[in-house]
């Protein structure tokens, strides 16, 4: 369905979020991915040792996984009024 990782699947649920014909099944499986991509974020970011690498993560990643977090929202949603 999408290439290039995350940023790809961002990228995929961007153009087609408000597309009618968005297979419930592709958005299912998109979902489980971005979930997936969120868990192991937080996993690897409570990982880091003291507050300051902490704040260092999310300087690198934070963009990233507030674009998962509001896209994992977005999917959950769209499933629910399909």
């Amino acid at each position: 369905m999408t290439t290039g990782g995350v940023s790809g699947e961002l990228e995929w649920w961007r153009t087609y979020r408000n597309s009618p014909d968005t297979d419930a099944a592709a958005m299912r499986d998109l979902l489980e991915r971005l979930q997936g991509w969120k868990a192991q974020h937080d996993q690897d970011r409570a990982r880091q040792p003291g507050p300051f690498l902490q704040m260092a993560w999310d300087a690198v990643f934070g963009d990233e996984n507030e674009q998962v977090a509001a896209a994992i929202q977005q999917l959950e949603e769209a499933l629910a009024g399909a």
